[in-house]
């Protein structure tokens, strides 16, 4: 070979290793580089003459230098290639892990003539293989550190995992527990034979009854939630929590008989503090002496003794205090409708469970009949008749050895009754009883007389007219003195509007959980995403990418903004995220959408619009409005598979009071609303599917075609509008949805757009205060590429630095609101105590009424909820910086 030759083959070579991405290097036998290649010398910021006047060893870590000169020296010896994970120190003194793969180069007589050498950068990869493997540690952790009991079942029914708290429930080694089937556990075959069938099915199980074999051969009462882990389609475990409420079991059986005996009792039983304050009344307290419960709770005991005995109840319970029971023979009391009544008392102490008196009870027998006249004994039940009738109550009597019935005046209005109408036997009765409650509405009165005698049950009735309304039903059974069964008696009450407001209370309780479950995704998830959008954005600027390349990173940002979607839709369920309204015209709205509907529901779906001319205005954020007929649009697409018609249409109705009331829906109020009614002419629901469409991640669609988060969606973005929205529909005959929306008194605004920001002037500061580096990375990267000088921050302590550093001149502080050390609004107070001028734009992967709500933030402060699109980080700061220029 010629020496031009040679010398072209080393240059092309040597051209070769300047191209390779990695490291490439060669050495002679002795040690000497001889090569480097170009993203060798980058990374060191050494040419080759430094790195041979240093040696190649000063890039190694000092925690490894001995090793790796160790496996140099025996591949010298040897003459073997080798290969290890090294850290090199990069030219400003960062380490980064890689993979170095060094061989020998021989002669043909097996004489090494130069070793050649390449490096790859793996410290990505070893940081994802750390992070991967802290994550699952510290599931474990959670799984074995939960205070409720966990467990895994196989397909099988075999136990796969459980935690400490599950072996300690129910007694059991770890070694006696898993492996067995979970059959073996259950008191109930039935049961899990049914919770098995159901998970498999894919359905989640919350709060399932059931009753587990301890070791000891007792038996606990637990509430399960479970689902299935499904891979693929294919069941491989079960995730189950085990609650037990055998404590909580007992003592509900025990208060519910103790209740019953009182309820029931013929005898006035009464509570009392020692000062005097009633603190229980039972029925037969009502029956004698006029007062409700709600009347007499909380009120003094002196209310119905007459005034010259007074004294005597003052010693009375002085003597209760020392620990005495009392008896009287008789004694006067008043009634609530003034009348002297006489009764027997007797008075007990009522003591803490360290013993302690802490009240008295006392049980009264009204004696009256034996002292008054036969008139003043049917006064009194007169008396008794009218309290009934203005508490919506009404009194019965069940003759056993006939059946026949017998109801007053009250049990006749409650059930609606026409003066025709006659209910004379307890078919009758059972007639009237909703079709869902009379098996277990016969079950309870059999009940009274295999147990204690008493009922006391809720159910639900059918009125004439079809109205469904809620009673409350107590009484009890009376025996001759053959112990034979004579009738059973009692009284009825109206519970309507407490079972409606019951219904209220639990809606708005799991509306309160799901949106602190939201908020704490969102914080979490917005952060990354910021992280995630932002330099998947970056990244899609360049013009040097492969197709190949492009198209991963275009799937990585879609996959980030849908996850950001999620958040969102999570945070409009929860009715935390941060709504713009503005007042606006209704029919305008579904207008403008009229195209992007009809390509929505496809060639064989029709759609028909017809709008009120005369509706009135109404006040939300145009998007989320837009979102809410959108995501009613698709569920009616989604039903209607073979075709089929969606009409939208708007109309003005008027709600009076009365109405209001009907509905159980808290914040509906009387008053004129604008209402936007979308119906389709799909396969329709049933009565269960309806009770949970609004719930997030409820579907009936297949796995995998939705998130369970659209009409979740639509209901939390019209809650937090001042709305309200129903749904009405039956299989086969299509849905109907109807939001309500408040009508606005003023006009529609007008819409302004605004142009984006102009870039940064040069001697404009910014300063950014975040604590995850990522994404305080991205934010500095945005605000530098238009041109702001960027100082950096991991807290509100090194802002304060920065700031004290930079002598006050920042023209503008971004500042995430929770951070270690000092979070954004202390460092905020402090900066102002200083620099009162420099303004502080607040951000958070938390909402900003949850960061109001948490008193992190005051409102009316400048804030951006993450994730952050450069271009609305640019544009506000651009605003602000203007902002305070004009003020100065």
């Amino acid at each position: 070979m010629t020496e031009t030759a040679l010398r072209t083959g080393q240059e092309w070579y040597r051209a070769l290793g300047d191209a390779a991405p990695g490291f490439f290097w060669v050495t002679a036998p002795t040690g000497e580089i001889l090569y480097v290649n170009r993203t060798w010398r980058e990374y060191t910021g050494s040419s080759l003459e430094e790195i041979n006047a240093g040696g190649w060893a000063q890039f190694n870590h000092p925690d490894e230098a001995a090793a790796v000169r160790k496996r140099w020296d025996q591949a010298v010896e040897l003459k073997q290639p080798f290969e290890m994970e090294l850290r090199y120190r990069r030219h400003d003194g960062a380490y980064r892990w890689m993979l170095a793969r060094v061989s020998p180069y021989c002669d043909g007589r097996g004489r090494i003539q130069s070793w050649v050498g390449t490096s790859v950068d793996i410290d990505d990869l070893k940081k994802t293989e750390a992070a991967l493997r802290q994550q699952e540690q510290q599931l474990a952790d959670f799984f074995e550190s939960a205070t409720i009991g966990l467990h895994w079942v196989g397909p099988d029914g075999t136990i796969l995992r459980a935690n400490r708290a599950e072996l300690d429930l129910l007694g059991y080694r770890r070694e006696e527990y898993v492996g067995r089937n979970i059959i073996e556990f259950h008191e109930d075959r039935d049961t899990i034979n049914d919770i098995l069938g159901r998970l498999t099915a894919g359905e989640v199980l919350h709060d399932y009854p059931a009753r587990l074999r301890c070791k000891n051969g007792s038996l606990k009462h637990v509430l399960i939630d479970s689902s299935v882990y499904f891979d693929d389609g294919e069941f491989i475990h079960t995730r189950c929590f085990t609650r037990d409420v055998t404590a909580q079991r007992s003592a509900e059986e025990t208060r519910a008989r103790l209740a019953a005996i009182v309820a029931s009792s013929s005898e006035a039983i009464i509570g009392k503090t020692l000062d005097g304050v009633v603190t229980s009344w039972n029925t037969a307290a009502e029956r004698i002496f006029g007062y409700g419960s709600a009347e007499m709770v909380g009120r003094p005991i002196y209310h119905l003794i007459p005034p010259d005995l007074h004294h005597s109840e003052r010693v009375l319970l002085e003597r209760i205090g020392q620990g005495e029971a009392v008896e009287f023979s008789e004694t006067e009391r008043i009634r609530k409708d003034g009348a002297r009544i006489y009764v027997t008392v007797s008075v007990s102490p009522i003591r803490d469970a360290q013993g302690k008196v802490v009240g008295a009870s006392s049980i009264k027998r009204d004696v009256t009949e034996r002292r008054q006249a036969a008139e003043a004994l049917s006064k009194s039940q007169e008396r008794l008749k009218l309290a009934l009738k203005a508490a919506r109550m009404g009194t019965w009597q069940l003759d056993i050895p006939t059946n026949s019935l017998s109801w007053d005046e009250g049990m006749r209005q409650l059930y609606g009754l026409g003066p025709g109408a006659a209910v004379t036997h307890y078919d009758h009765f059972l007639q009237r009883v909703h079709q869902d409650d009379r098996v277990f509405v016969a079950a309870a009165v059999q009940q009274a007389f295999e147990g204690s005698g008493g009922v006391d049950y809720e159910f639900r009735i059918v009125l004439p007219d079809g109205r469904v309304r809620w009673l409350a039903d107590q009484g009890r059974a009376v025996r001759d003195q053959g112990g034979t069964w004579l009738y059973l008696t009692g009284v009825c009450l109206d519970i309507t509007e407490r079972r409606h407001m019951e219904e209220r209370l639990r809606q708005s309780q799991r509306m309160d959980s799901v949106g602190q479950l939201a908020g704490g995704i969102a914080h979490e998830a917005n952060n990354m995403m910021s992280v995630v959008l932002g330099c998947a954005d970056y990244v899609l600027q360049r013009d040097d990418l492969l197709p190949a390349v492009r198209e991963d990173v275009d799937q990585i940002w879609r996959a980030a903004k849908r996850t950001a979607g999620i958040t969102q839709q999570l945070l409009a369920f929860s009715r935390r995220q941060v709504l713009q309204p503005q007042i606006l015209d209704l029919n305008a709205t579904v207008r403008s959408l009229e195209p992007i509907l009809s390509r929505t529901l496809g060639e064989i779906r029709a759609l028909r619009i017809h709008l009120s001319p005369t509706l009135g205005p109404v006040r939300a954020d145009p998007g989320q409005l837009e979102q809410v007929l959108i995501n009613l649009a698709l569920n009616a697409r989604d039903s209607m598979p073979e075709g089929g018609r969606l009409t939208i249409e708007t109309t003005t109705v008027a709600l009076d009071q009365a109405y209001a009331a009907e509905k159980s829906v808290a914040t509906l109020k009387p008053g004129e609303y604008a209402v936007l009614v979308v119906s389709d002419t799909g396969h329709g629901m049933d009565r269960a599917t309806i009770g949970r469409i609004f719930e997030p991640f409820f579907t009936t669609k297949a796995v995998g075609q939705g998130t369970g988060l659209g009409l979740s969606t639509v209901y939390g973005i019209v809650k937090q509008s001042g709305g309200f929205i129903w749904v009405y529909s039956e299989p086969g005959l299509g849905t109907t949805f109807k939001v309500y929306l408040p009508v606005a008194t003023t006009s529609p605004d007008l819409l302004t757009i605004r142009a984006p920001a102009p870039s940064a002037r040069a001697d404009e500061t910014v300063l950014v205060a975040e604590d995850e580096e990522m994404v305080r990375g991205i934010m500095a990267r945005t605000l530098r590429e238009c041109g702001y000088v960027v100082l950096e921050a991991g807290n509100g302590r090194e802002a304060l630095a920065r700031a004290e550093a930079q002598g006050g001149c920042i023209s503008l502080v971004v500042a995430d609101v929770v951070m270690p050390d000092m979070g954004g609004r202390e460092m905020a107070v402090r900066l102002a105590e200083r620099w009162p001028e420099v303004p502080v734009l607040f951000t958070s992967g938390y909402t900003g009424l949850d960061v109001v709500r948490r008193g992190l933030l005051g409102e009316g402060q400048e804030f951006l909820q993450k994730p952050l699109a450069p271009e609305v980080l640019a544009n506000k700061v651009r605003e602000m910086v203007d902002a305070r220029e004009t003020r100065s």
